[in-house]
């Protein structure tokens, strides 16, 4: 509680001299508000209220063990998986297919996606995803 109250006394004081060198004129009251926003970050931040939080499950390889390939696919199952939760679907798993070019880059051929969720609202919560790679979905 006393690491609240020193934040919340820094800020103030802070936002209280900022206040005090504030030019008057046209210009005073869109930087006064812009003071009572970074006022309000202060107080959210001193506090330590989590604005929002969303955890995902990583599977078990971490980052030093897994190869190129296994990053850039945990890379696409995140980036998936993020999208899906941001839109309320449902989803079990989601797996990402992998191949080497000639150039030896990663392309990503396929995305499958369990889900109890219908084709048609994952594919258009997907959107620009679901368009640029071939997505199957899996109904359990």
């Amino acid at each position: 509680m006393t690491q609240f109250f020193i934040s919340f006394s820094v800020g103030c004081i802070l936002i209280g001299a900022l206040y005090i060198i504030c030019p008057e004129g046209n210009i005073s009251k869109p930087i006064r508000y812009l003071f009572s926003l970074v006022f309000l970050v202060i107080i959210i931040s001193a506090a330590n209220i989590p604005l929002k939080k969303i955890t995902f499950p990583l599977p078990e390889a971490t980052a030093s063990q897994a190869s190129l390939t296994e990053m850039q696919s945990l890379s696409a199952q995140y980036i998936y998986s993020y999208t899906l939760a941001a839109q309320n679907i449902n989803f079990r798993e989601i797996y990402v297919c992998t191949d080497n070019s000639n150039d030896n880059s990663i392309v990503i051929n396929k995305v499958i996606i369990v889900s109890d969720e219908p084709r048609e609202k994952i594919i258009k919560a997907l959107g620009v995803l679901a368009k640029e790679r071939e997505v199957e979905i899996v109904n359990e």
